[in-house]
């Protein structure tokens, strides 16, 4: 049995299965997203803003990579503010510094203007929309959670794959 697992979970990491295959259970859930944000938003009151968003913005951190802190290593911070520009993105460095508010999902979603807005609106929340998997690079449904800094107008968000 467990070699059929492995054998499977190595057809998934080349993308030959669909999402829900049998390593499904190797992915961070909603509760792993709360507590890294939670975590995120510790360093935040800790170490303050500037230096926060340069620990989350390195790739090898352990916000970004399998570690104690992210247990599934599938999980990576990124930030906006209420105008969609994102100061801190744990896997892509282009997208730092940029204005991403009418980027959308293959389905037509405004996924950065619905985080926006639920930023500046509930101060916290969830957002679906459909996003390339970049383990596997099949499109799937994924939700991020975004949460407001306190005093500011900039929240911190991760994301999983359903």
């Amino acid at each position: 049995m467990k070699q059929i697992l492995k054998r499977a979970c190595i057809y998934f990491a080349f993308g030959l299965f669909a999402s829900n295959s049998a390593c499904a259970a190797g992915k961070s859930t909603e509760a792993d997203a709360l507590a890294l944000v939670a975590k995120a938003q510790m360093y935040i009151k800790e170490k303050g803003v500037d230096k926060a968003f340069e620990e989350f913005n390195r790739l090898n951190s352990p916000f970004n990579v399998e570690s104690p802190i992210n247990k599934q290593g599938d999980l990576y911070l990124f930030s906006l503010d209420y105008k969609g520009l994102q100061l801190v993105h744990g896997k892509n460095p282009k997208i730092r510094g940029q204005t991403t508010i009418e980027m959308r999902d293959q389905n037509g979603v405004f996924l950065i203007r619905e985080m926006a807005k639920k930023c500046e609106v509930d101060g916290k929340g969830w957002v679906s929309y459909v996003w390339p998997n970049p383990l596997t690079r099949v499109l799937e449904q994924k939700m991020s959670y975004i949460e407001r800094i306190p005093g500011t107008q900039t929240c911190i968000g991760t994301g999983i794959y359903k």
